[in-house]
């Protein structure tokens, strides 16, 4: 078995230039709510987004433009993130789960995983992470005996596997859902190892659209 972290990698857009492009198309498309588009000039962009469209909660030119991302996570946080709608997703499917050159399956390291070394931290939350790799390597033989003793299909095979285990989502939204979703799964209240994941979306968003996310008071 592998232990891998979960990540994000951002497909489109591929340049801070071209994010600025998508901004100036929501601008331009906003403008023609209020038939403005004399007003255009190459920085004006930030100023009508920021003052017009977010600050009157005039949200819906955010649409225009899209952000694309490739998650690497686990299964459970799979099952809460496509929950959402106005959104695309591409989901790896889990009969593809073991590595082709090392025959390992990778599974996500959980929030509370302390690494076996490390004796310095609470002994319960130590434990747990004993048992969790216990769990993850028993899943991966118990995976590999139905397929390779019983002769069993990997569709049949992965009923074994938990949670835990490792996929790759590519998955598409615009702006406007980007930031609906990262009010939600961003809050004390969202799945912790979802809210780590969204993090890691949030600190990639900002890159590209700087101070277009100014985050909610119930997030931090």
């Amino acid at each position: 078995m592998k232990i891998v972290e979960q990540s994000v990698r951002v497909l489109r857009p591929t340049s801070t230039e071209t994010a600025i492009e998508g901004l100036k198309l929501v601008e331009y498309a906003g403008r023609n709510c209020y038939r403005s588009h004399d007003k255009i000039d190459e920085e004006s962009y930030q100023d009508f987004i920021e003052r017009v469209l977010m600050k009157r909660g005039h949200s819906s030119p955010l649409e225009f433009e899209d952000m694309t991302v490739e998650i690497v996570t686990g299964r459970d946080v799979l099952a809460e993130i496509t929950r959402h709608r106005h959104a695309s997703f591409a989901v790896q499917s889990q009969r593809y789960v073991v590595d082709d050159k090392t025959g390992d399956i990778s599974f996500i390291k959980p929030d509370f995983y302390i690494p076996k070394e490390d004796l310095s931290l609470d002994a319960k939350t130590w434990c747990a992470s004993r048992k969790w790799e216990e769990s993850c390597q028993n899943e991966e033989l118990d995976y590999k005996y139905l397929k390779h003793d019983c002769g069993m299909k990997a569709q049949d095979a992965r009923k074994v596997l938990g949670n835990s285990v490792a996929c790759v989502i590519v998955m598409k939204a615009n702006l406007r859902e980007w930031l609906h979703i990262f009010s939600l799964r961003n809050s004390p209240a969202a799945y912790p190892e979802m809210r780590t994941m969204i993090r890691l979306v949030i600190e990639k968003f900002n890159e590209l659209y700087p101070g277009l996310y100014k985050g909610a008071p119930n997030e931090q």
